[in-house]
């Protein structure tokens, strides 16, 4: 099972852009921080690929209120496929409110259907949507770190606009073996 670690547990309380580089797509680790964040108020999720969490996300809340629908009434989620949609999504989000994460940022600036220009163009007017964002609310960005050139090129825009850099480890499972006596 992959999960986050050492991630503050007052993140929503720093005001500002936050990247959370990850080694892998922390599904369940995602899912215990969206569930975490909502526990202590409301929260804007945007999810740059097709994944958002839903059965697992309300397990772990029933886990720990009795007050689910109340809990998740408290999520808004918005799917972005394209890098067009993000920066719509981005855009229309007024400046004051709850904290955002967004999920998989660069995933949609992979798309090779779309010129490489325009990527790159769309990338810095979505950094300065959420640099605009972040002025007024905590706004977290979670993406997986890839070896591609496209990954080498994308994150030193997303970087240069982040007032923090995290990274977050997958733990990995360890089975072990009884001892023989």
């Amino acid at each position: 099972m992959n999960t986050l670690l050492k991630l503050p547990t007052d993140i929503t309380r720093l005001r500002g852009l936050t990247l959370l580089l990850t080694e892998d797509k922390a599904r369940t680790g995602i899912t215990e921080l969206i569930a975490n964040l909502i526990l202590n108020g409301p929260l804007f999720v945007i999810s740059a690929s097709e994944w958002l969490p839903a059965y697992e996300l309300t397990r772990m809340i029933r886990k720990r209120t009795l007050e689910v629908r109340e809990t998740l009434n408290s999520l808004y989620t918005v799917r972005a496929s394209t890098c067009y949609r993000l920066w719509d999504s981005l855009a229309n989000i007024p400046s004051n409110g709850e904290p955002i994460l967004v999920i998989d940022f660069l995933h949609t600036f992979y798309d090779p259907d779309i010129p490489l220009r325009v990527r790159f163009f769309k990338l810095r007017e979505c950094c300065r949507q959420l640099k605009r964002l972040a002025l007024y609310r905590p706004v977290i960005v979670m993406t997986q770190e890839m070896q591609t050139e496209d990954y080498d090129k994308f994150l030193p825009a997303l970087r240069s606009v982040a007032d923090r850099t995290l990274y977050l480890e997958s733990e990995h499972e360890q089975i072990k073996q009884p001892e023989l006596l």
